[in-house]
């Protein structure tokens, strides 16, 4: 049970950190954590009948501007529920290069790096075996800002992998199963409302999908795993 909800209560932690910092003149950093509950369908779990189940989450973001360059990152982990014992990873960081910038509209392309985790050990899944599936890989993306007011801003983020190297593991030991690259995405809209020079909060959905083609373990086929998510999401951020 510990180690079960060791990994959601880092947020809280750092959101604390983030509210007793002093406060430092450069408004170019943002950092925020956030809660969220959602719902993650997998449309097959290893060529079986795929399952849909709601989740919460916790997550981490950063963005940093310089000049025309837009530093970005990403975490959110996620716990099943209803005795739907999976979880689930997602993690992005990127760079992208400001080629529009046009009133309130600011458009970033760039590339990013990114890491999609999913756990299943439940009996839902294979009897309740152990299951890991782990994704990774350099992706595009685009970020789109709109600055409605000094105080009130949007976000929209798209990254997109369709190369992804997966691996496997099977009851805590790697398999040698040779698996094709698969697809990941990711998307984000986010809303920002700053109530002061240092603190606001931001309502967010975040969403991402992936494909797991099929393979071989332990002379056996395991079929394709497919899965989609979406969480929506309230947490604060602080401008450093």
């Amino acid at each position: 049970m510990l180690k079960r909800f060791f990994v959601p209560a880092l947020p809280m932690l750092v959101l604390c950190c983030l509210l007793l910092l002093p406060h430092v003149a450069s408004a170019e950093l943002v950092a925020g954590v956030h809660l969220g509950y959602g719902r993650t369908n997998y449309s097959q779990v290893l060529g079986q009948k795929g399952v849909t189940n709601t989740e919460w989450s916790t997550g981490l973001s950063a963005k940093y501007d310089h000049n025309d360059l837009l530093f970005t990152a990403l975490y959110q982990t996620s716990l099943g529920l209803k005795d739907f014992d999976t979880s689930r990873h997602l993690g992005h960081v990127g760079v992208s290069y400001r080629f529009l910038e046009e009133d309130v509209l600011t458009v970033y392309g760039g590339l990013g790096y990114q890491l999609v985790s999913t756990r299943f050990e439940t009996p839902q899944v294979d009897d309740g075996e152990c299951h890991n599936l782990l994704g990774h890989g350099f992706a595009g993306q685009v970020v789109v800002n709109i600055d409605v007011s000094e105080e009130f801003k949007t976000t929209a983020m798209i990254a997109a992998n369709p190369w992804t190297r997966w691996s496997h593991t099977y009851n805590n030991k790697n398999t040698e199963a040779n698996i094709d690259s698969g697809n990941a995405f990711i998307y984000r809209l986010e809303v920002m409302y700053d109530f002061s020079e240092e603190l606001g909060a931001h309502l967010s959905v975040l969403g991402n999908t992936y494909s797991v083609p099929s393979f071989s373990r332990d002379g056996l086929p395991n079929g394709e795993t497919k899965s989609s998510s979406t969480s929506v999401n309230l947490g604060v951020t602080r401008r450093f």
